[in-house]
């Protein structure tokens, strides 16, 4: 039995490469992989900031665009310039969305406004239009000038309030030091309290495991797509109608298998994979749950004509309701429908998991109910047919 299902598991393969539609598929992902690393390598961001130090010699300003731009993620990017009135010409002509315009001497300005006990504008900052992108450009540039204003207003409160004139400013600066704290205030976890599973990429990369799953439930609703063409064509018609849906299972998987190999690669070179266990149980039963879906779709729409429209209708409803892009809190009733919404929450939450075996479970009960339903009404229509 094993020979005959690695026979039969073979020639579905070889016929599957001579389709010229699959293999159209199969490229859509190394296209999709590699030019998400190379948009990666290259300079992005979310806002295009210009820093202008008319001061090129001021070692705090300096001091802050170099902290800027060491940037890793990438939200931000950066440009210099040194005169304001270009900064001002590079916002107003969009070759920049905000210009930040630092003060002369900012170490001077930071000291002025601790001494004063309240925080005075440092830096200037020029946009023609507000929006999300620039409210988060801003917090970045407040968390980077905080920490040479948090020690200016220590080092007043030590001068004027404690009036301990006497010490010297290394000494300052070394008790300022000793009580920072090391590393980060917060701790990233997931769920199932994995840490060592976080992922390290680009936001560019981000959604390529959600492009990815998506990608996966197109390849099942191919796959139902050319089982329905073989159907037309007679290719089954020696198989009992009551065997068709196990049948219309196995020559899906063999694509879905295809595809899910695939899958698990491009996240290896993507950069997004997590650990293989985990990795490969929730791919698994993604592909399940894609075979249970793409085949109750099948049964729905009845003819290939009909499935190609809801083709479109799915990817789009995929791309906005499953956590692709965005996660929207709203249309619970209507996530929990789409296997890839399982998948995506899968790889940090165990919960997830039994969610997806749940709902392979449910819908391929579904799947024969609606099989049987229609064969006993194909049985009722000949047997009336015959009596007629």
């Amino acid at each position: 039995m094993i020979g005959r299902f690695l026979t039969r598991y073979y020639l579905l393969n070889k016929r599957l490469f001579k389709k010229y539609s699959f293999l159209l598929i199969l490229c859509m992902v190394p296209l999709l992989v590699g030019g998400l690393r190379l948009a990666a390598k290259e300079e992005s961001g979310i806002a295009r900031v210009v820093l202008c130090l008319p001061d090129p010699e001021d070692e705090m300003a300096v001091l802050v665009a170099e902290e800027l731009m060491r940037d890793e993620a990438g939200i931000l990017r950066y440009s210099l310039c040194e005169e304001e009135e270009e900064a001002r010409r590079m916002v107003m002509e969009d070759e920049a969305d905000t210009a930040w315009i630092f003060h002369t001497d900012l170490g001077e300005s930071l000291q002025a406004a601790a001494s004063k006990k309240r925080v005075r504008p440092v830096v200037k900052v020029v946009e023609r239009k507000d929006s999300v992108s620039l409210i988060l450009s801003r917090e970045i540039l407040g968390a980077a000038l905080y920490p040479a204003f948090s020690y200016a207003v220590y080092e007043d409160y030590i001068r004027k309030n404690l009036r301990l004139t006497e010490i010297s400013d290394e000494q300052i600066r070394q008790a300022y030091e000793r009580t920072l704290v090391e590393g980060s205030l917060f701790q990233m976890a997931y769920l199932d309290g994995g840490q060592e599973e976080e992922e390290a990429f680009r936001y560019l990369q981000a959604p390529v495991r959600g492009m990815l799953a998506i990608w996966l439930v197109l390849c099942g609703l191919a796959a139902c797509l050319y089982f329905m063409q073989d159907e037309e064509q007679g290719l089954y018609a020696r198989t009992p109608v009551a065997r068709r849906l196990s049948v219309s299972f196995g020559v899906c998987a063999v694509f879905v298998s295809d595809a899910v190999l695939i899958l698990l690669l491009a996240c290896k070179a993507a950069g997004v994979f997590t650990v293989w266990h985990r990795e490969v149980w929730s791919c698994a039963l993604f592909a399940c749950a894609t075979l249970a879906f793409c085949n109750l779709i099948r049964l729905l729409c009845v003819t290939p004509g009909r499935l190609g429209s809801c083709i479109v209708i799915l990817t789009a409803g995929m791309l906005v309701l499953c956590p692709v892009f965005l996660n929207l809190r709203g249309f619970r009733a209507v996530k929990y429908l789409l296997p890839p919404y399982y998948y995506l929450l899968s790889v940090h939450n165990v919960r997830y998991l039994y969610g997806m075996a749940v709902y392979t479970t449910v819908v391929s009960v579904l799947c024969v109910v609606l099989c049987r339903w229609k064969n006993a009404g194909v049985r009722r229509r000949l047997k009336f047919y015959k009596e007629c």
